[in-house]
């Protein structure tokens, strides 16, 4: 009598076959894989990535790029953006006392240039 299955080790253990699914349950670990080439992640498939360990407040979006390279957000590095964790805070606009239309466009336009000052709003096109 013979039997087939999907999953097998050939004689002498040299070769395992997974012709189903192999599943990994918490807790076991795997050795001997080469990490050395990373395979590349793409939105389809997980692939290897080498970064520093996250800290406790590192919470940035990230992408994989088109060259198969992971792409994070850059921190502002010019002294005269603010920063409260990640996110960008623009300069202070006073509460508005206009009294007249041409005041409240004058106090609005303001509030505009601070926000695209601090990159939270495109500049304008010229």
């Amino acid at each position: 009598m013979s039997y087939n299955t999907k999953n097998y080790t050939e004689q002498g253990g040299e070769k395992t076959v997974i012709g189903g699914t192999l599943e990994i349950k918490e807790g076991a670990s795997v050795t001997g894989l080469s990490a050395n080439p990373l395979l590349v992640a793409t939105e389809e498939t997980l692939g290897g990535v080498k970064a520093a360990a996250a800290g406790e407040d590192d919470t940035v979006e990230v992408k994989i790029g088109e060259d198969g390279k992971l792409y994070a957000p850059t921190y502002p590095t010019d002294a005269t953006e603010s920063v409260s964790g990640l996110v960008k805070k623009a300069a202070n606009q006073a509460d508005s006392i206009a009294e007249d239309t041409a005041t409240l466009v004058t106090d609005f336009n303001a509030l505009l240039a601070k926000l695209k000052a601090a990159g939270l709003m495109a500049a304008d096109e010229e």
